[in-house]
């Protein structure tokens, strides 16, 4: 398992959408906050701590798709190329090597994840300076607790892109599955107002932003760390099913 994960960094590190998703998922997590910070800086009424640091890290919606591209490329871009043949030649259990690549791509989205929520966090409180905007404080527990889910919540949906990229194994329409479970959901509980949080607090997009991204939860979702666990349970089963799927079909 130790060589075919280090095989897999290899791979990882060495193909150029890798560092291009990686870069793009910071920019626009740091883009978002700054932009947020700047247009609060003249509102009215002042804003708070907390609306400053739930707006900031609002660049998690695209965030959330540029890694979970990347869950599904580091699957889907051997397929495409044909060096799974080569892969699964060289190690011909075919579960370790997604166990591999899952574990390699996860650590990794996580990092790109925790580093790009810092940096909409900063951002953000960057650019509030000079204003009456309170600070918020990462020695306060509930503004830490966000930046740190919302970076976790990014490294499960890369997995759940390892997952997906595994089950369809082209790169488009696996991205094109990725963006409509996490946005379609969404779009159909909106339609049942009020009585839809029932269901929406299973949907990731809503558990993002109304519980995993925010100070305080909106009444009736789960809490931060719940919905969390939640991605790594979806992002399990989808490998799990992914694996079933690799198991019995060609390369």
């Amino acid at each position: 398992m130790k060589n075919v994960a280090r095989m897999e960094w290899i791979k990882l590190r060495s193909v150029r959408s890798t560092w291009w998703l990686a870069i793009a998922a910071v920019v626009s997590m740091a883009a978002t906050g700054a932009g947020v910070g700047l247009g609060y800086r003249s509102h009215t009424p002042v804003a708070t701590a907390a609306q400053i640091l739930n707006n900031s890290l609002g660049g998690a919606i695209m965030a959330q798709l540029l890694l979970g591209a990347l869950g599904v490329l580091v699957v889907t871009g051997e397929y495409g190329t044909g060096t799974i043949r080569s892969t699964f030649a060289a190690v011909p259990r075919r579960r370790i090597v997604l166990a591999a690549k899952a574990a390699v791509c996860g650590g990794a989205a996580l990092a790109v994840g925790l580093f790009a929520s810092f940096a909409g966090y900063l951002s953000g409180q960057l650019a509030i300076r000079g204003t009456a905007i309170p600070a918020a404080s990462l020695a306060d527990p509930p503004i830490l607790r966000a930046v740190l889910l919302t970076g976790a919540y990014l490294g499960a949906t890369a997995l759940i892109g390892v997952g997906i990229g595994t089950i369809v194994r082209h790169s488009g329409a696996a991205i094109g599955t990725l963006f409509g479970l996490m946005f379609v959901p969404m779009i159909v509980a909106g339609l049942f107002g009020e009585s839809g949080i029932a269901v929406g607090r299973f949907i990731p997009v809503l558990m993002l932003l109304n519980s995993v991204a925010v100070t305080s939860p909106i009444p009736g979702l789960f809490a931060g760390w719940v919905s969390v666990l939640l991605m790594c349970g979806y992002a399990a089963i989808v490998i799990l099913g992914g694996g079933v799927l690799l198991k019995h079909r060609d390369a």
